[in-house]
């Protein structure tokens, strides 16, 4: 079953089980997966590290500061590095139950090997995933009323 999306209402939003309290997530790619499960809305993404023509070819579908700091990252590293970016991103747009129907350049989750930029209410993670992979997961806040004391 799928919750409706929050930009249309159509029933293509995050998967749900029903009568469950629980959210999940699944991502695949070059042979691995990744499953994430939470108490809230919750979205995991595994990619590929990109070939470098990939990288220069969505260019236009990044945040103006993720742009920037891939140009200004060496080359040999910008696939790692966009790659990075691009399972935070997904991560955190699965989460929200919109997948890439929001517009790519609206949210700068960053290209640091680091930590992600932080977005208000979610908690974003890199998930090792080896050398020719990058992975990421992205975990909504419980309301101040229903964290744990």
């Amino acid at each position: 079953m799928r919750q409706p999306c929050p930009m249309c209402r159509a029933p293509h939003g995050r998967p749900a089980v029903p009568g469950a309290d629980l959210c999940f997530s699944l991502s695949r790619s070059g042979g691995l997966c990744l499953l994430a499960f939470a108490a809230t809305a919750v979205g995991a993404d595994i990619e590929q590290l990109p070939a470098s023509d990939v990288v220069d070819d969505v260019g236009a579908m990044r945040h103006r500061r993720e742009a920037a700091e891939l140009a200004a990252c060496p080359p040999e590293r910008r696939p790692a590095a966009f790659a990075r970016a691009w399972t935070r991103k997904e991560a955190y747009l699965k989460g929200l139950g919109t997948g890439l129907g929001r517009d790519l350049r609206l949210d700068h989750l960053s290209t640091s090997p680091h930590a992600p930029s932080r977005v208000p209410g979610w908690v974003i993670h890199d998930v090792a995933a080896g050398p020719d992979h990058a992975a990421a997961v992205a975990v909504a806040e419980a309301p101040p009323a229903e964290r744990p004391r």
